[in-house]
């Protein structure tokens, strides 16, 4: 199931801009009342059921808007929040710097842009979960524990 499916009109239809000057109490309120989705659209977290999960809300663009706009694709579109997903900010961070491919055609309506963000989310998610089990396994090597020895001193 693709989070666009709680959107209005099933997510494919422009639902206009998320704006704002902070996640929590505008742009990212405004997208999680308009859709009711509380989770991270990627693993899964509920960014609602305790204040420090609160903190880590963060919106993503899925398809991102500065490869976008290189691409050519109407910035109305990219800006729209149809194009935006709530996400914690850890799968937010490994979301980051996604490059769109370069075979990747150009939308002409909205609903060729709808379905390059559907494409794009769920690779985008099979990146960033990848990424989850990599610092997972990075995390159970409980880095912080292991003292550095200075150079030299060996």
């Amino acid at each position: 199931m693709m989070p666009f499916d709680q959107y209005p009109e099933g997510g494919k239809e422009l639902i206009g801009k998320c704006a704002g000057a902070n996640c929590r109490h505008e742009y990212g309120l405004k997208l999680q009342r308009l859709t009711g989705q509380s989770a991270c659209a990627y693993c899964g977290l509920n960014l609602v059921d305790t204040y420090e999960h609160w903190l880590l809300m963060s919106v993503d663009h899925v398809v991102p808007t500065k490869a976008g706009l290189a691409m050519g694709i109407d910035k109305t579109w990219l800006e729209d929040c149809c194009n935006t997903v709530l996400c914690c900010a850890g799968c937010n961070g490994f979301g980051n710097r996604f490059k769109l491919a370069a075979a990747v055609t150009l939308p002409v309506d909205v609903a060729s842009f709808v379905e390059l963000r559907n494409t794009t989310f769920a690779t985008r998610k099979e990146l960033i979960l990848v990424a989850r089990e990599k610092e997972r396994d990075f995390y159970s090597d409980r880095p912080w524990e292991k003292r550095l020895v200075p150079e030299g001193s060996r």
